[in-house]
C-alpha cells in the first residue's frame, strides 16, 4: 500500500458536512427521520444539522480514531474530533482485524 497507494488513494480537499447541501434538498421533500452524513467531526456541525431538521448524524470515520468521541462531546470535554478524513482507513475495510484508523498506533 505504501508503494502504490498514492496512485489510487488521492488527496482531496476536505469540507466537513460535504453532503449537507444535497441532504437539505432531500430534507425539504421528506417527512421521515433523516440522517446527515459526510465527514461530521465537530459539535458545531452536529448542532447545525439538528437546526436544519436532521434527526441524526453519522460519524463513521471519526469514531474509528476515537470510539469515545460521542461521550466526550456530551461531557463537554471536546468540541472537535481528531479524524482528519485522510481516507487511509479505507484500505483496511476488508483487512484482517477489521476497519481501523491507520493514524493511531
Amino acid at each position: 500500500m505504501r508503494a502504490t497507494g498514492g496512485h489510487f488513494l488521492k488527496d482531496y480537499a476536505f469540507e466537513e458536512g460535504y453532503f449537507r447541501d444535497k441532504a437539505l434538498a432531500f430534507r425539504e421533500g421528506l417527512s421521515m427521520p433523516l440522517m446527515l452524513l459526510g465527514g461530521i467531526n465537530r459539535l458545531e456541525t452536529m448542532q447545525q444539522a439538528m437546526v436544519d431538521g436532521f434527526d441524526y448524524v453519522a460519524m463513521g470515520r471519526a469514531l474509528l480514531i476515537e470510539p469515545d468521541l460521542v461521550a466526550r462531546l456530551s461531557a463537554g470535554e471536546t468540541t472537535t474530533g481528531l479524524c482528519t478524513h485522510c481516507n487511509r482507513c479505507m484500505p483496511t475495510i476488508y483487512a484482517d482485524g477489521g476497519t481501523r484508523c491507520t493514524e493511531v498506533g
